[in-house]
């Protein structure tokens, strides 16, 4: 006799204590309202699984018909999944023989949600069925798990993303901690979170991405390993973590079988994209993963569509909105880690490496031949999201000395991003090293040798700039060439301008500026004419002649659209207002300045400095302390020492004392230390006005702000940011750029007068409280 159809559902207990995901059960829930079909997709281990099992078991009254969880993971025959989804209804003797059609007519009238879990291995098969139960009913709905997207119509697709962990510096409450700590606590007795071993945990979590399935393995090793251990250990985290629960599934029992499962889903071709693009290491965009996939093999128009395929099953990701005007895919550390090691086991690793570095050099050439132009700030932020690419191709270069020579170019070429960006110390660095292993005499040796020589006195290193150019000077004679030689002579007028030769630096910045227009070199005519605004700034006979050169460097930026240049005018601009007295106009011109969206600290230091000058001639002076103490905090971010080194130190020491003798010594301490210790966020909004005095810590136990202090943007972000969400996925619950949330999260604390997201989160929950 065949047993009775069960009505109340079929779903697991849950065994352990279900942690975070609040915002992702709302939206789960959500989606199951307004549509039928909802996937959850992600890479292994990330918990789709136990996402699932909770919202079903939270909305199971919904359905008076049940909740009925389908596992899929030891299904390999998709003709048998009718089979499968029938006998776990509960059909009886129908199930050994059912088809589609006989479930369609068993759910026809039925009000259910049935659980796929796991379909990555059967999506075609899912699709189809989910496909033709749900046009031949009006009362299913269906939830599936899946680490690739069914593709079937009416399917609504939520990405689950790993837990939320520490990110560097941060304090506050994380979700990934909270599942260590539980997780923890449960193989050693009394383990807690506390002020000793908070940074470890952290340290553990933030290193393995947030997955919870890597985060439990990790917290099964405290019963042999102490956190120190397991932290030093992470680098080989496929071995430390193989030790998972005896009735998970094989898959889940190891990190590298979660992983490996994955990679087992994957085309060969894709495979091996995986493999190569494991070079980057902070993500990549199509152009890059077709630089350093195409051959072997695989066709350049073929990696698009390749890629596409690895968003689909949840290896790669792509970043919330775009860098410019391309998309820009990640994957995390473990998944990558993964792929390095099957990049080195298939023999490919050397040819991958030297493509990874011809990407590197032909961005290089373009970007100098392109930076002076309408994409300045677009170059800027590629080469910021480029980075540690670069970086790992510069190092690769330098342990073959036959590459070294590409190590000279990328790092010369570059040499005015590093200037600009604040990593004129790591740039000098790079590019000595390379000279030091490419010692032909050559031109480009000579035009790296000046460009290192800036770099050097930017920092400071005046006997090695004075050296560099010495050797510049010789292989400029031996080529006969102008444009080397004005490169020496601007080097040298920097040397000059640094040590308090005046006269000296305006001479040689002169015989620059006739060398460069010879050769035709607008972006360093550019530079040049703004050295020479720059230095009539501190001679008083010479100050009617700088407004051509400043207004010729500002014409010239804005006939070729470069706006990270124009940033640069507009400040001679403002010094020389401020010099004949009208500090109103030089201030507009530099929160115009301060305004435009460039990542250049040296910049932005030297406006906040002239800043303070004209708050200091408008009698604020407390505005004045701070703006000082922002610059500090500008020059601090830049890696130079610029502000101990310059002439411009004068001044700032000049309205440093007038403020002091103002304000009294302990107020403008307070309100110069307050800025020196602020974010660059922080500081940019404090010279635009947005907050009208230096930022100040909030008493503790004061009650904080005002509901009206937040906007309605920030109030949303402060919701996320007290549900435990990191501003990673922040700019993906809300479809904007990373760097977006960072700075409103900055805000926020800012205004809040709060220190910690935990604050965030406290303070929101004493607001509800009192609103009911």
């Amino acid at each position: 006799m065949a047993d009775p159809p069960r009505t109340s559902g079929s779903l697991p207990a849950e065994l352990t204590s279900f942690v975070g995901r609040r915002g992702e059960l709302t939206d789960v829930k959500r989606l199951l309202s307004t549509t039928r079909l909802v996937t959850l997709t992600g890479m292994g281990g990330v918990g789709k699984t136990r996402l699932a099992l909770r919202v079903a078991a939270e909305i199971r009254r919904a359905f008076p018909d049940g909740v009925w969880f389908v596992p899929l993971d030891e299904l390999h025959d998709p003709e048998s999944l009718p089979v499968t989804v029938a006998d776990v209804l509960g059909m009886g003797e129908n199930a050994a023989t059912c088809a589609v059609g006989g479930l369609a007519d068993y759910l026809e009238h039925k009000r259910l949600l049935l659980v796929l879990d796991n379909c990555e291995h059967l999506v075609s098969a899912c699709a189809s069925l989910t496909g033709k139960l749900l046009s031949a009913t009006t009362g299913l709905r269906v939830l599936t798990t899946s680490r690739q997207v069914l593709h079937t119509e009416g399917e609504r697709v939520l990405p689950v993303l790993p837990l939320a962990a520490p990110e560097r510096g941060e304090n506050g409450h994380r979700e990934a901690v909270t599942l260590f700590a539980d997780r923890a606590a449960a193989v050693v007795h009394g383990f807690e979170i506390d002020a000793a071993n908070r940074e470890k945990v952290d340290r553990i979590c933030g290193r393995l991405d947030g997955i919870p399935l890597a985060i439990e393995l990790a917290a099964v090793r405290l019963q042999v390993l102490s956190l120190d251990q397991i932290l030093s250990r992470l680098d080989e985290r496929f071995r430390l973590l193989t030790t998972g629960r005896r009735t998970a599934q094989p898959r889940h029992r190891t990190l590298e079988a979660a992983v490996t499962w994955s990679f087992a889903l994957c085309t060969r071709a894709e495979q091996r994209v995986w493999a190569a693009v494991s070079i980057f290491p902070d993500g990549f965009d199509l152009e890059a993963a077709e630089a350093v996939c195409a051959g072997d093999g695989i066709e350049r128009d073929s990696v698009l569509d390749l890629v596409a395929g690895m968003v689909d099953k949840s290896i790669l990701a792509r970043r919330s909105g775009t860098y410019g005007r391309t998309a820009w895919y990640r994957m995390l550390e473990t998944v990558r880690e993964y792929g390095r090691g099957k990049l080195a086991e298939s023999g490919r690793e050397e040819t991958v490496r030297a493509r990874h570095v011809a990407y590197c050099v032909a961005l290089t050439r373009r970007y100098r031949e392109n930076w002076f132009g309408p994409r300045q700030f677009e170059w800027a932020e590629r080469l910021g999201r480029e980075h540690e690419g670069l970086r790992l191709a510069l190092a690769y270069c330098l342990t073959h000395p036959d590459l070294a020579r590409n190590a000279t170019e990328i790092a010369s070429g570059l040499w005015s991003y590093f200037y600009a960006s604040g990593r004129a110390l790591e740039g000098h660095r790079w590019l000595a090293k390379a000279l030091s292993f490419d010692t032909a005499p050559t031109r480009a040796r000579a035009e790296a040798l000046q460009h290192c020589a800036l770099l050097a006195a930017q920092i400071g290193e005046l006997e090695p700039a004075r050296r560099m150019l010495d050797e510049t000077r010789v292989l400029a004679e031996k080529f006969g060439d102008d444009a080397l030689r004005a490169g020496y002579a601007r080097g040298r007028s920097m040397v000059s301008f640094a040590t308090g030769d005046l006269a000296g630096a305006r001479t040689l910045l002169h015989e620059a500026l006739a060398g460069y227009r010879s050769a035709g070199d607008l972006p360093q005519i550019f530079t040049t004419l703004l050295l020479l605004a720059a230095l009539a700034f501190f001679v008083d006979e010479e100050l009617p002649t700088a407004a051509p050169y400043s207004s010729d460097a500002l014409g010239l930026s804005e006939e070729h659209g470069a706006g990270w240049s124009k940033t640069y005018a507009r400040w001679a601009l403002a010094v020389q207002e401020w010099r004949w007295g009208d500090a109103r106009r030089a201030s507009a011109l530099l929160r115009e300045a301060t305004a435009t969206p460039a990542a250049d600290r040296a910049q932005l230091a030297y406006a906040f400095e002239a800043m303070a000058w004209c708050a200091g001639a408008q009698g604020r002076h407390e505005r004045a302390a701070g703006l000082l103490g922002a610059a500090k905090s500008a020059w601090r971010h830049s890696g130079a020492p610029a502000e101990e080194t310059s002439p411009y130190a004068a001044f700032d020491e000049r309205c440093a004392a007038r403020a002091r003798a103002e304000l009294g010594a302990e107020a403008f301490v307070k309100a110069y230390g307050a800025m020196v210790r602020a974010s660059l966020d922080e500081a940019i909004a404090f010279a635009l006005d947005e907050k009208r005095s230096p930022v100040r810590p909030r008493p503790q136990g004061r009650r904080a702000g005002r509901p009206g202090e937040l906007t309605r943007r920030e109030r949303e972000i402060a919701e996320l940011v007290a549900d435990g969400l990191s501003n990673r996925e922040i700019a993906a619950r809300l479809v904007i750029a990373q760097r977006t949330a960072e700075t409103h999260v900055e805000n926020i604390l800012a205004k809040l007068g709060f220190t910690s997201r935990a604050q965030i989160a406290a303070w929101l929950g004493e607001r509800r409280a009192l609103a009911t």
